[in-house]
């Protein structure tokens, strides 16, 4: 698998504050070492803002964007707290450096390599211009790292949509019967996109987030059926919404920020499907689910703020749906299937044509 290394954290902090807040249980160590040792490294981040409770807008089954139960909007994707995105799973269930059980904060989104930054995915939204498509420049964090969660209203949507790009994937498999695949995808918003947006979180006076995915974290590790996570997944969707709309609310964030959370989403999404690839099949299987949530995120988000994008340009919308579309046939099931059905590279140039067709919003 290529650039093993884009999404290396240091794993030291996430390690300790795992640690102090009990966030993986023995338990859960003991029930998923091996499954996450032959499973392939976690991560991805992302998340849209529909769904949750209380009427949230698309719900629906294995991420589907219509429907949903209980009024959520794509179900969830977590993770028990291994490694962090990519971490290799060289560590033991004693959280040695590398993966392993026990939640090390190695890896997380983005291509980041250091603990906290945000790395590729998001150098849509460094200082001094876009960021390049298809995995190029800004790999390992060098544009990315110049990006705020404070700073940067489109950078702090984009986390957040991540996070919930994550429980999609996770809401999916555990309702579609595949609870053991789910569960690692529960706990990826806490460990691993939870520390790049931090700062953002409490500078817009969001603190209540990080209390109720540390608990959809610690709840993950005993999840057998959707019943088992329901309620902690609600209540964590619903406060990823909230924490959404302190940049994202009535006023909403304009066409170009937009389609750059949308980017940022879809080029994750292509780092992770070419993290799971080992030539022609896949290897790690979360981090194609991964990307699955991430695109499914993309989708919806883009489709809610389909009102400002069609008022200043209606054929760019339609182009950029087009263009998703295609992104999209990846990933035909929630499962991967036994051999790709799209080449890395044809990834990343459907990425690439889809930054074209939002071109018109961007410049």
């Amino acid at each position: 698998m290529k650039n093993q290394n884009l999404k290396l954290w240091t794993g030291i902090g996430m390690a300790t504050l795992l640690a102090s807040s009990g966030a993986v249980a023995d338990e859960q160590q003991r029930d998923h070492h091996d499954e996450m040792m032959t499973s392939g490294s976690h991560g991805g981040e992302g998340g849209e803002h529909h769904g949750g409770e209380s009427g949230e807008h698309h719900g629906g089954e294995r991420g589907e964007h219509h429907g949903g139960e209980g009024g959520e909007s794509h179900g969830g994707e977590g993770g028990e707290n291994h490694g962090g995105e990519r971490g290799e799973h060289h560590g033991g269930e004693g959280g040695e450096g590398h993966g392993g059980e026990g939640g090390e904060g190695h890896g997380g989104e983005g291509g980041e390599s250091h603990g906290g930054e945000a790395g590729a995915a998001f150098s849509y939204f460094a200082a001094g211009g876009e960021g390049g498509e298809g995995g190029e420049g800004g790999e390992g964090g060098e544009s990315g790292s110049a990006v705020s969660a404070v700073d940067s209203d489109g950078a702090y949507v984009a986390m957040l949509q991540m996070m919930q790009g994550h429980m999609l994937a996770a809401r999916e498999l555990i309702k579609s019967g595949e609870a053991a695949e789910g569960r690692p995808h529960l706990t990826h918003p806490w460990v691993e996109v939870y520390p790049m947006v931090e700062e953002g979180l409490e500078h817009r006076g969001q603190n209540e987030l990080g209390e109720r995915l540390q608990k959809l974290a610690e709840k993950a590790g005993s999840v057998e059926n959707w019943g088992d996570i329901n309620k902690e997944f609600q209540a964590a969707w619903v406060a990823t919404e909230q924490a959404v709309n302190a940049a994202d609310g009535s006023k909403g964030l304009d066409a170009a920020s937009v389609s750059k959370v949308v980017l940022s989403l879809t080029k994750q999404a292509a780092l992770e499907y070419e993290e799971a690839l080992d030539g022609d099949r896949f290897v790690a299987v979360h981090e194609y689910q991964d990307g699955r949530g991430f695109v499914l995120a993309a989708r919806d988000y883009l489709n809610s703020h389909q009102k400002v994008l069609k008022k200043q340009n209606k054929e760019a919308w339609r182009d950029a749906g087009k263009a998703l579309d295609e992104l999209q046939t990846a990933w035909p099931t929630a499962v991967p299937p036994e051999k790709p059905v799209v080449p890395a590279s044809n990834l990343y140039a459907a990425q690439a044509r889809l930054e074209l067709a939002l071109a018109p919003y961007l410049y």
